[in-house]
């Protein structure tokens, strides 16, 4: 029994030692690139918001620790005919030489579209 305990607080030491030894060691992560954006549009027209989103994300060479973000709004309350919604967004980066990481730089693009429908828009008073 005794035996089994000193098995069981040796392994827990030795687990216990791993994870202080990985945390204690650097990491290096990739570059980011990003773009977050909502274009809306809460009006009394029918159709369709005519909508775009031009995100144009470039990068060059091994990239580490850094990252790009850009953020947008649009935004249209009210009305009764169609709205326009244009964006264009254009990201560069490129590499900063010597770093440990080998590997494409992560890209994320997240446009969200809302249109909803304001019938209170088309009331005549």
């Amino acid at each position: 029994m005794k035996l089994k305990l000193l098995a069981m607080g040796l392994l827990s030491c030795s687990t216990l030692l791993g994870v202080g030894y990985s945390l204690t060691n650097s990491a290096s992560a990739q570059c980011v690139m990003a773009d977050v954006s909502v274009q809306y549009n809460i009006s009394g027209s029918r159709q369709p918001t005519d909508r775009s989103n031009d995100v144009d994300m470039q990068s060059q060479g091994s990239c580490s620790g850094n990252a790009i973000v850009t953020t947008g709004v649009q935004g249209n309350e009210g009305g009764r005919g169609q709205v326009v919604q244009h964006r264009e967004v254009r990201q560069r980066v490129e590499g900063n030489g010597g770093t440990s990481v080998d590997g494409s730089t992560v890209k994320v693009i997240s446009n969200v579209g809302i249109d909803v429908y304001n019938p209170a828009d088309n009331l005549n008073y």
